[in-house]
């Protein structure tokens, strides 16, 4: 049986959750929202939440080659003035992205615009902010800036450039993609993202689709959307709430179960294995409901039997265990025999992007 609670306003423990929201921020006459450990108004972000730690701890990889690998300065923004807006990339429930040039430098930008009246939304908001303004992750997208104007937040973010996994899956429908070395490299900078976001921010992703896993020219992958990210407070925590796109779930979210950082594995998985089908691993069903069923009650998706190599499908079938104990963390599937053909120093995927377009 299904179990769907998140977003319910008639539900008691909502409410009690919403007059906690309430309670926490703050929208000044001047046009400022404000929180414990942030202010948002016409002029930016300021944040009085210290910087985590650094991220050349939390990976084997170094610092000056995570920086090598992506890592983006921030560029100094004072106002909306100074951005010229474009076209609409896309929007979804927590706000629409447009296409933005920095008019000083010339730089290009996404800009997320997120209506913040309604409750849901704001703690989206809320949530995705703390993550993004104080990370030091090269693989996860750059906040540049964040500014507060007329009841809408509106962030300033690195622009990726060939758009998202999701758009490299429909290039290659039905064909998937072929090339071990690519695939490698682009499992290992997600996994570097998923680490820092467990480790470091103790977070749980519980959005992760082939949508929030963005490309670049320079053959980058960064780990987007963290507006239903759900803090915990150390590596052993757990979640309960039903929230995040269902198809892509773990079993026990779907079951209503307690969750944590595994859901994010299997996740990673299902992308993964999406990547090298061309199409989403289980097959179609009548209904939506049937298709959650497949998820909890059916055996997990493999790799196709003599297509690919003997440790690609050993690496998706651990990260699809349907037994969360059983999943490995990101940082051990970092050490996985699969990923030993990448180098430290050259994860940027080379051709695989070539013949793509935004």
């Amino acid at each position: 049986m299904l179990k769907i609670s998140a977003g319910d306003d008639d539900d008691d423990d909502d409410r009690t959750e919403q007059k906690k929201t309430t309670d926490s921020f703050m929208l000044s006459q001047s046009g400022s929202f404000k929180t414990e450990d942030f202010k948002l108004n016409r002029q930016g972000l300021s944040n009085s939440v210290s910087a985590p730690q650094r991220f050349s701890s939390m990976s084997s990889i170094s610092s000056r080659d995570a920086i090598g690998n992506g890592m983006v300065p921030v560029l100094e923004i004072a106002s909306m003035d100074e951005l010229e807006m474009g076209e609409e990339l896309g929007s979804g429930a927590s706000g629409t992205v447009r296409k933005a040039k920095h008019k000083p430098t010339g730089t290009d930008l996404a800009v997320k615009g997120i209506q913040i009246l309604e409750k849901a939304r704001r703690d989206q908001m809320v949530s995705e902010l703390r993550i993004m303004s104080t990370h030091e992750c090269p693989w996860l997208v750059r906040l540049h800036n964040a500014f507060y104007e007329d009841a809408k937040v509106y962030m300033v973010l690195e622009f990726m450039d060939m758009g998202s996994v999701e758009g490299l899956v429909e290039k290659n429908r039905d064909k998937g993609l072929r090339n071990e070395m690519e695939l490698a490299k682009m499992a290992t900078q997600m996994l570097n993202g998923l680490n820092y976001l467990h480790k470091v921010n103790h977070q749980v992703h519980r959005d992760l689709k082939p949508a929030n896993v963005l490309l670049s020219a320079q053959g980058q992958v960064k780990i987007t959307d963290f507006g239903i990210s759900s803090q915990l407070d150390s590596t052993n925590g757990f979640c309960s709430t039903f929230v995040g796109t269902a198809c892509y779930m773990a079993p026990e979210r779907l079951s209503g179960g307690a969750y944590s950082y595994s859901a994010d594995i299997w996740s990673f998985g299902l992308i993964l294995l999406e990547l090298l089908l061309g199409r989403y691993p289980y097959p179609a069903a009548d209904n939506y409901f049937k298709l959650l069923s497949n998820i909890m009650e059916g055996e997990s998706p493999v790799v196709p039997e003599a297509d690919f190599s003997d440790e690609i499908s050993e690496f998706v079938q651990i990260c699809l265990d349907k037994d969360p104990r059983r999943r490995p963390s990101a940082n051990d599937l970092l050490k996985h025999p699969w990923l030993r053909q990448t180098q430290p120093d050259d994860l940027l995927l080379s051709g695989l992007l070539s013949s793509m377009a935004l």
